[in-house]
């Protein structure tokens, strides 16, 4: 069997994975625990990828699943007194190394015009745009991308020698979301894993299949599908749609309809920033609060005071719950069995020969 190997980076923009994260640091931490802090946001790549457990067996293809890496925040709490700030420009130059090693492509494989580098607000003088890819999201990836790379070298050096035999293998295949903190997170991945044998000027730039169409992207969910692609901006705030399973949404609002949060953690929220914030989904609140707590960043405040850290981590807990409870993908076995099968474009990959069904 020819030996290639297949990476499906499938950057979704869901939150379910971060906020389950956020729970658990949220609920390890106290304030002033610098050091918990520390190991949550700037952990290091660890694990045994690579090591096969049998004897007889040889791994022929690989398949990775990431989320994109630190962003600034998408949602905010109104009535603050205090502006949050992520810094993403000037970038660095592994940064634009990355962005320059790939060539971001339609489904159908036509060239696709997007900046990779993060987008600022206007006249802020390198401030991020909301839902950006930070510099330390950045770092994130690579370092994640360098610790595979270590693990599947081999697999690696055997793809480079397939290319150069025969230039039409491409043996790394890569599905993204269309948005920048995810196609700037691949490129960052890719930049940290593949070898020089596999990156220009020896090889072409690697290219990121994405579907430039939000209402009938997969990746986001057939059931009900949320999006951050609000306008012409990529993090502009937060809307849902009917995916392509009428029953899978269908299950997935009744699952809306029965989940209960913590209502004394919205009342003391209202309390502080008014009814319009305390009506805020609180996954909306767990990302306006958690995004800053990488960063250095005060919790939000009013003339009333301040988010306790214990108020923090109550929604962090709310937003991993809702998440459980809302995304019919995952929270229903109902809605599992309903969308088996039913699921088109690129969800499903057969790994070893690169065959995107």
């Amino acid at each position: 069997m020819q030996r290639t190997l297949a990476l499906l980076l499938a950057f979704a923009c869901t939150a379910l994975l971060l906020l389950r994260e956020q729970r658990r640091f949220v609920l390890a931490t106290r304030p002033g625990d610098s050091a918990a802090l520390e190991a949550y946001c700037g952990a290091p790549p660890q694990g045994s990828e690579g090591n096969l457990t049998a004897d007889g067996l040889k791994l022929v293809g690989v398949l990775v699943t990431i989320r994109h890496g630190d962003r600034s925040s998408i949602h905010s709490l109104p009535n603050t007194n205090t502006t949050a700030r992520w810094v993403c420009r000037p970038v660095g130059s592994e940064q634009k190394q990355a962005a320059a090693q790939v060539a971001v492509v339609g489904l159908d494989g036509s060239p696709l015009y997007r900046p990779l580098l993060p987008r600022t607000l206007p006249g802020r003088h390198g401030d991020c745009a909301p839902g950006q890819l930070t510099p330390r999201g950045f770092a994130q990836h690579v370092a994640l991308g360098r610790h595979l790379g270590r693990s599947f070298a081999p697999l690696l050096r055997e793809a480079a020698a397939e290319r150069r035999a025969n230039s039409s293998r491409v043996g790394v295949y890569v599905r993204s979301t269309d948005y920048t903190r995810t196609q700037m997170s691949a490129a960052a991945f890719l930049y940290g894993l593949l070898p020089p044998t596999l990156r220009p000027p020896l090889a072409p730039p690697t290219r990121i299949h994405t579907c430039a169409d939000e209402a009938v992207e997969v990746v986001h969910g057939v059931g009900l599908a949320a999006s951050s692609k609000v306008g012409s901006e990529d993090g502009g705030g937060e809307t849902e749609r009917q995916g392509a399973c009428a029953l899978a949404g269908s299950l997935a609002r009744a699952q809306q309809a029965a989940w209960r949060g913590d209502d004394g953690a919205r009342d003391e929220l209202g309390g502080l920033f008014g009814e319009e914030a305390r009506a805020m989904p609180p996954t909306h609140v767990a990302d306006a609060l958690h995004s800053l707590s990488c960063h250095g960043m005060p919790r939000p405040c009013s003339q009333g005071g301040c988010v306790s850290a214990a108020l923090a981590a109550s929604f962090g807990r709310m937003g991993d719950s809702a998440y459980c409870a809302w995304c019919g993908n995952f929270g229903s076995s109902r809605s599992s069995r309903a969308i088996s099968g039913k699921s088109s474009g690129a969800s499903r990959v057969h790994i070893g020969r690169s065959r995107v069904i």
